[in-house]
């Protein structure tokens, strides 16, 4: 690999994994900063979502380890902001819940063995929820319950789709239970599996990753 696109590859992951280091501090800044505050940081961190994406695809660094953090990064944040605004609009209740629920369809589907790669309807979520979100925050002092209901609508009914869009696709993996633990291969080859955009390529409409994680029988 040229050192332009390890430089890139390593620029996307750090984009990526800011997002989970940016929501850790979501709680003290809103406590100490406010409300505003935090819509202008999240505005900033839900676009580090497009520019790591489009930076991954032009410059072809996709990794599966891209791939993951960025799920997680992604879920770390919504969960994190939606409990904030619990404290200033009830309707982001159920937005809590929704993202824990997809979050334990997304486990399921990958311990399984299916598809780890994101769908178009969670990508066209995660971009109504930064909207819903990042208004939210904005207008936190709005008392009036049918406006803190419309801010909130375009995140749950995206959230509701997402999720009923991955159990029916989750309802078609097939569910394994062996009493055989497996060997997995030596961290230097699932570093390289993780980190390799050219694996990536090959295997990221196939079902089945951690399969690769496993020695050969």
């Amino acid at each position: 690999m040229s050192k332009t696109r390890k430089f890139w590859l390593v620029s996307v992951n750090v984009l990526t994994i800011s997002r989970i280091i940016g929501a850790m501090f979501l709680f003290p800044i809103y406590f100490h900063y406010g409300a505003k505050t935090i819509a202008t940081i999240l505005l900033i961190l839900f676009l580090t979502d497009w520019i790591d994406g489009y930076i991954a695809r032009k410059y072809h660094v996709s990794t599966f380890f891209g791939s993951l953090a960025d799920g997680i990064s992604d879920k770390t944040l919504a969960i994190v902001s939606a409990i904030i605004l619990c404290f200033i609009n009830k309707y982001f209740i159920a937005s809590v819940i929704l993202e824990g629920l997809i979050f334990v369809v997304n486990l399921f589907v990958f311990t399984q063995k299916g598809n780890v790669k994101s769908s178009k309807m969670g990508k066209v979520k995660m971009w109504f929820i930064s909207l819903s979100m990042v208004v939210g925050f904005y207008f936190s002092k709005t008392d009036t319950n049918m406006i803190n209901l419309l801010i909130a609508i375009p995140a749950i009914l995206s959230e509701l789709f997402t999720l009923i869009d991955y159990i029916i696709k989750g309802s078609k993996v097939k569910i394994e239970i062996s009493n055989k633990k497996p060997k997995y291969k030596k961290a230097k080859e699932i570093r390289k599996m993780l980190f390799n955009p050219e694996f990536y390529d090959k295997y990221k409409d196939q079902a089945g990753l951690i399969n690769h994680m496993y020695q050969d029988e």
